[in-house]
């Protein structure tokens, strides 16, 4: 577990994840051998806890996400929260996370209710200066 904390702190001290770090981090995802929810963990709190990531960590990170959501074929309510936090951890909607989402929906067998609200929220939300309600 240290190595991994060691790794985050590496990775995001600056903020971003550049396209030089998405090797260490592949290196990271594949050195068990398998793709497990801890890859996805770690790689979603990576993703809410950058200010700005490359266009080489999504090449990385929207496959791992796909293939660990629709292991059977289903988007159930443990992935739902992993949808949640890519989503909305970082403060915007990006357009390529919307695509992921499309595409989880066309190859998905099976959603639920709660992924269609979740879609169609994510579809009609700005960019930026969206809110989850408070104050």
């Amino acid at each position: 577990m240290g190595r991994l904390h060691e790794l985050r702190s590496q990775l995001l001290r600056d903020r971003r994840i550049t396209s030089d770090e998405v090797g260490l981090i592949r290196d990271y995802i594949i050195e068990d051998g398998k793709l497990d929810l801890d890859d996805v963990k770690f790689l979603v709190e990576l993703l809410g806890d950058a200010q700005e990531v490359c266009s080489e960590f999504d090449e990385l990170f929207f496959p791992v996400l796909k293939e660990a959501i629709l292991a059977d074929e289903k988007i159930g309510q443990d992935e739902m929260f992993y949808l949640l936090k890519m989503l909305y951890s970082d403060g915007h909607v990006r357009d390529s996370e919307k695509q992921f989402l499309c595409e989880l929906r066309d190859e998905a067998v099976e959603v639920t209710p709660q992924f269609e609200s979740l879609f169609e929220t994510a579809m009609q939300s700005p960019v930026k200066n969206w809110s989850v309600g408070g104050r």
